[in-house]
């Protein structure tokens, strides 16, 4: 994996050196490509997975290096030694800074993908100029990537923190609850209609805790801490089919890992409810 230190995240430019030593991280329908559990390649290690490739696309250059993603056929599977894993799986064993490279990558080339004609006229699309843009051939309409913002908060009652959890889940798991932030909404606005909507609490007092890049399919999650001004739960059913109040002592059997932010804001919660809890013990 690429090694960098806690402080340091990737920032991108777009000006490709010809001399820059290239990276590739290699996509199969959405999967990452990984090789003894590694996924960031060197273009020179890679020279059996070439003739796979469909389609590239320069994610940037940051540091000594240029970026790229390769889309690969699904026959570059029956490679020796090759395999592929979905970003879900990805996340739980790698840190935030490669989860944030893949994501980029399988963000970046579905945008591409989607975007092969215009919604406009129906033509098709080029890449235009040294950033990621594309452009209609014929009525030069411009297609940028679309980040899809969204809420996720911990709603916290003392030393309780309210965790709900979703039909489709694996059994166990809870986690924040989260929604899209809709048109004309404030991320703040979005908290307390989710929260409401979602699990039928009132809350109070919303901190803004930081944000994280969420392939699923592109969206950007703002997280926050806030406060129950109201304690009965009532669970929408549709999205959440399950919600309690936690005590710190007794959280649910699985919950996110600290790498995503969901697990943050868990953790984040745990950190100050056992400070409560010892100082009530004094």
């Amino acid at each position: 994996m690429l090694k960098k230190s806690i402080n340091e995240r990737f920032s991108f430019t777009f000006v490709g050196r010809e001399s820059a030593e290239k990276i590739v991280i290699c996509v199969v329908n959405g999967s990452i490509l990984v090789r003894e559990r590694e996924f960031i390649f060197s273009i020179h290690d890679i020279d059996s997975v070439k003739n796979y490739c469909i389609s590239t696309l320069m994610l940037g250059t940051c540091g000594d290096f240029d970026y790229e993603v390769w889309d690969l056929s699904d026959d570059v599977c029956y490679l020796e030694d090759y395999s592929v894993i979905n970003l879900r799986e990805l996340l739980i064993s790698i840190d935030e800074l490669n989860f944030t490279l893949a994501c980029r990558a399988v963000q970046l080339l579905e945008w591409k993908k989607s975007h092969i004609f215009c919604g406009a006229c129906g033509n098709a699309t080029e890449i235009q100029g040294p950033e990621h843009s594309l452009s209609c051939i014929r009525c030069s309409k411009p297609y940028y990537p679309r980040i899809s913002p969204c809420v996720i908060v911990v709603v916290t009652k003392g030393e309780y923190c309210l965790l709900a959890r979703q039909l489709n889940w694996a059994d166990g798991l809870f986690s924040a609850v989260a929604g899209f932030i809709e048109a004309g909404e404030s991320a703040e606005d979005a908290l307390h209609r989710e929260v409401f909507e979602e699990v039928g609490i009132l809350i109070k007092k919303p901190q803004y805790i930081g944000s994280q890049s969420w392939p699923f399919p592109s969206q950007l999650m703002l997280g926050f801490m806030a406060e129950a001004a109201s304690e009965h739960i009532n669970v929408d059913g549709v999205e959440i089919s399950e919600a309690r109040w936690w005590h710190c002592d007794k959280m649910p059997p699985s919950v996110p890992p600290p790498a995503v932010l969901s697990g943050l804001l868990i953790e984040k919660f745990l950190i100050s409810a056992k400070g409560l809890e010892n100082q009530n013990k004094w």
